[in-house]
C-alpha cells in the first residue's frame, strides 16, 4: 500500500470519527435541553409542568448514552428511569444505578425483548393525566419492541422480519408492516402512556427524519394501514413466506384505523440526523485540505449498485487538488447467499471490485452505530489494492459479493472498521477521496 493511499484512509477514517462523535448524547442532550427558573426546555419549548410522577425511558442502540447524557444535565429531576437496548450495549454505571436496565435481541427480535416490551408498556399503562413520559428514541428500537398484538406470537414477528430483510424491504416497508403487528409501535406506546403528557427526543437513523419510521414510531400515530402492510408484502412478492395468522390480521384489520385523540398529548423533538454526521465529517475532511462536496440527496437503494456507481463516478471527476465526495443515508441488501455481511459491507465490497487496477482513490462505508448488519464492524475502507490483498488471502471477492459474504471477506483483506457499539445511531456515512 502507498504512503499517499495509507494518508486517504487515515483521512477517510478520521472523518468517520469526527461524523460520530457530532452525534454523542453527551454532546446533543446539552445543546437541546435547558434549565432555566427550574423549568426545563427542549429547544425553547417548556416541558409540561405536572404534579405526578416524571417517567423516563430511554429505547434502542443509543439509549443508555442518551440516558446518561439525561442524568448528567438534570441529576435530581427523574422520579424513574427505564432503558430498553439491545444485549452487548455498553451502559454506565450511572445509568444501570438509576433505573431499570432491560435488554433484547438485534436485529431479530428475541423472547427476553419480548418480555421487556411488555414491561415498557406496564410501566406506561401506570401512568395517569398527571404524569409525564419522556422517551429518549434512538435506532434499533424496533427489534427490541418485540411484543406482538394480540393473536400473534413472537415466531410471527420473527418470520416475518426475517422474509422483509431477505427480499430487501426498505426501512420504510419494514415499518409499514411492523407497526400493523408490534404492540408499543405505531404509537402503541403513546397510546398505553395516555392519558399522561408524552415527550419524545429522537436521535434519527431515518432518511428523511420520518417519525413513524424511527424506532417503528412507538409515541406518534402510524400514517400507514394494514391495507398498506399488504400492498408492502405484495410488492416484495413474500406473502407465501408470512405466516398465515399475519396475513389473516392484516386483512382483517385492512378497513380499520387506530383511535388516535392521545396525540394531541404527544410531543416530539428531533436531536440529530445522518446529516448532522455528513456534515461534519465533510467539514474534517475540508480541514484536511480536500475539495468538498455533500451529496444533496440520500443513498438508499441495492447497496452493491451504489457501491459500483460511486466507484464509477471517481473515473469522471476532475480536481485540481485532493477531492472528497460525502454522503449518507441507508442502502438496501437483497439476500441471495449464505454469507456474512452488511449493507456498509457489500457497498464496500462493489465498489474494491470497480476500482481493482484504476487511479488512487479511497471509500469509505460505515454505520454510526459501529456495526453493520451481523458482523461485528462498522463498515470498511477499501482502496484499488483491496482485490490484490484478497487475492494473497486466497479470497475470490467477485464469489464473495454473489454469496453475500462481505463481512468475511473484507475481514480477511484487513479493511474492515472496527469501532465496537458508538453509543449513537444516525444511519450511514460514505466518503470518496480521490488524489
Amino acid at each position: 500500500m502507498s504512503s499517499l493511499i495509507d494518508g486517504m484512509r487515515e483521512d477517510a477514517l478520521a472523518a468517520f470519527h469526527a461524523a460520530v462523535a457530532v452525534v454523542q448524547p453527551a454532546r446533543l442532550i446539552p445543546a437541546a435541553v435547558s434549565v432555566e427558573g427550574g423549568r426545563v426546555s427542549i429547544r425553547g419549548e417548556p416541558l409540561p409542568e405536572v404534579r405526578g410522577r416524571r417517567v423516563v425511558v430511554a429505547l434502542g442502540k443509543a439509549g443508555p448514552t442518551l440516558a446518561d447524557a439525561w442524568l448528567e444535565l438534570l441529576p435530581d429531576w427523574t422520579d424513574e428511569l427505564l432503558v430498553l437496548t439491545p444485549r452487548g450495549v455498553p451502559v454506565s454505571d450511572r445509568v444501570a444505578a438509576a433505573g431499570e436496565v432491560l435488554r433484547g435481541a438485534h436485529p431479530s427480535p428475541d423472547e427476553q425483548g419480548e418480555a421487556s416490551c411488555r414491561r415498557l408498556l406496564e410501566l406506561a399503562a401506570s401512568l395517569c393525566e398527571e404524569d409525564l413520559l419522556v422517551v429518549l428514541l434512538s435506532g434499533g428500537a424496533s427489534a427490541l419492541l418485540a411484543a406482538p398484538r394480540p393473536g400473534l406470537t413472537l415466531e410471527d414477528i420473527r418470520a416475518t422480519t426475517t422474509a422483509l430483510l431477505k427480499a430487501g424491504a426498505t426501512i420504510h416497508q419494514l415499518n409499514a408492516v411492523r407497526r400493523q403487528l408490534l404492540a408499543a409501535a405505531g404509537g402503541g406506546l403513546g397510546r398505553a402512556a395516555a392519558p399522561a403528557q408524552v415527550v419524545t427526543l429522537v436521535l434519527s437513523d431515518v432518511v428523511g427524519d420520518l417519525i413513524p419510521d424511527i424506532g417503528s414510531g412507538p409515541t406518534v400515530p402510524s400514517p400507514t394501514t394494514a391495507a398498506d402492510a399488504l400492498a408492502v408484502l405484495g410488492e416484495l412478492g413474500v406473502v407465501a413466506e408470512i405466516p398465515h395468522i399475519v396475513v389473516d390480521l392484516l386483512r382483517a384489520k385492512a378497513e380499520t384505523t387506530d383511535d388516535v385523540p392521545w396525540a394531541a398529548r404527544s410531543r416530539v423533538h428531533i436531536l440529530a440526523n445522518n446529516r448532522t454526521a455528513v456534515d461534519a465529517a465533510a467539514a474534517a475532511l475540508a480541514g484536511r485540505g480536500y475539495q468538498t462536496t455533500v451529496q444533496a440527496s440520500f443513498l438508499e437503494g441495492e447497496a452493491r449498485e451504489q457501491g459500483e456507481r460511486l466507484a464509477r463516478l471517481v473515473e469522471s471527476s476532475s480536481s485540481p487538488r485532493p477531492a472528497a465526495f460525502v454522503g449518507g443515508g441507508e442502502t438496501t441488501v437483497t439476500v441471495r447467499g449464505p454469507g456474512t455481511g452488511g449493507r456498509n459491507h457489500e457497498l464496500a465490497l462493489a465498489a474494491a471490485l470497480e476500482l481493482s487496477g484504476r487511479r488512487q482513490v479511497v471509500i469509505l462505508a460505515a454505520g454510526t452505530d459501529g456495526i453493520d448488519g451481523l458482523t461485528e464492524a462498522a463498515g470498511a475502507v477499501v482502496d484499488p489494492a483491496t482485490v490484490a490483498r484478497a487475492r494473497v488471502a486466497g479470497i475470490d471477492l467477485a464469489a464473495a459479493l454473489d454469496d453475500n459474504d462481505s463481512g468475511t471477506a473484507l475481514a480477511a483483506t484487513g479493511d474492515a472498521i472496527r469501532t465496537g457499539p458508538t453509543g449513537t445511531n444516525v444511519c450511514d456515512v460514505v466518503i470518496v477521496l480521490t488524489a
